[in-house]
């Protein structure tokens, strides 16, 4: 399952239309307005909205209904990344600069706020009390793991990689999973299940995102921080465990190199079988949701997640 898949193209268009129409005329400046919208230039999967659609859909909703949280979810994604490339001073994002590079660190700060601000303000107008503590508790579990992902390196254990990521990255897809099905009407046990299909098929991506890290086997230099398949080559691949220098920033050892002693060592094996764990764990959520009338268009959403070559 290496493409998109087909099933789910129909909703990244709306989507998209969806995100320019909330970003298109904010202010009566021109360059504000060209700030705010530059994350988006260089487009992406928006795996996280096309969650919220299909989990409306998947639960018999109206799925055009979703499209406004679905917009809010990626613009909400948008601004957690603007902060993460300012922590990390990270320079290029998808192939152009990062917003801070391309503007100002003041500029990418107000941005990261603005489209943080009008997420949370999209999701409002749904005047639904369930959907706005979803993402509050989302937004706290991010700034949690962000704060986790400063305190750490690369020296970090797979339970502490795994931690960060379940705030980072997986809450938001719990949330997205959560959000969708509210919105077809989901209550009680039905929403829970849902919230927890998101939050395993959100750690099944960043487990893959992990591995993708070393994929290519580039000569770029690897990298510093908290990640679950270097992790298992330090902690928990078979002794004599020699590697710390070799995962030291300073050595600036590259991704072709460590690629090599990844697979020797069994880490990118780990991390797949890692990866299909939660993907199960996922789907095996959907058995407890009495409501579901589209079981395979979720299934299909989990296993692209963890087999994505990119």
């Amino acid at each position: 399952m290496r493409e998109f898949p087909s099933a789910f193209k129909a909703w990244r268009k709306p989507i998209e239309r969806k995100i320019d129409e909330t970003l298109e005329t904010n202010f009566d400046r021109d360059e504000a307005n060209q700030i705010i919208k530059y994350m988006f230039k260089t487009g992406g999967k928006r795996c996280r909205p096309l969650l919220v659609a299909l989990s409306t859909e998947a639960l018999g909703g109206d799925a055009e209904k979703s499209l406004d949280a679905a917009a809010a979810i990626e613009i909400i994604h948008a601004a957690t990344l603007v902060f993460d490339d300012l922590i990390d001073k990270g320079q290029v994002r998808r192939g152009v600069p990062t917003i801070h590079m391309a503007f100002s660190n003041e500029k990418a700060i107000t941005s990261g706020l603005f489209l943080a601000s009008k997420g949370v303000q999209l999701l409002a107008n749904y005047r639904n009390p369930e959907m706005m503590r979803m993402v509050g508790s989302t937004l706290v579990d991010i700034s949690k793991g962000e704060l986790l992902d400063i305190l750490s390196d690369v020296s970090a254990s797979v339970n502490e990689c795994v931690a960060i990521a379940d705030l980072k990255t997986a809450s938001l897809f719990g949330t997205a999973s959560g959000i969708g099905a509210a919105i077809a009407g989901a209550e009680g046990r039905d929403l829970v299940a849902m919230q927890k299909f998101g939050r395993s098929s959100g750690m099944a991506f960043q487990v893959r995102d992990d591995m993708l890290d070393f994929d290519d086997g580039s000569n770029e230099a690897t990298l510093s921080g908290p990640n679950i398949v270097t992790s298992h080559l330090l902690h928990e691949a078979p002794r004599p465990n020699n590697h710390s220098s070799l995962l030291n920033p300073k050595t600036r050892t590259t991704n072709r190199k460590i690629l090599r002693v990844l697979k020797k060592a069994g880490s990118l094996e780990f991390a797949e079988e890692r990866a299909s764990g939660y993907a199960d764990n996922a789907k095996e959520s959907l058995r407890s949701v009495k409501r579901l009338r589209n079981r395979k268009i979720l299934e299909e959403y989990a296993d692209y997640l963890w087999k994505r070559k990119d």
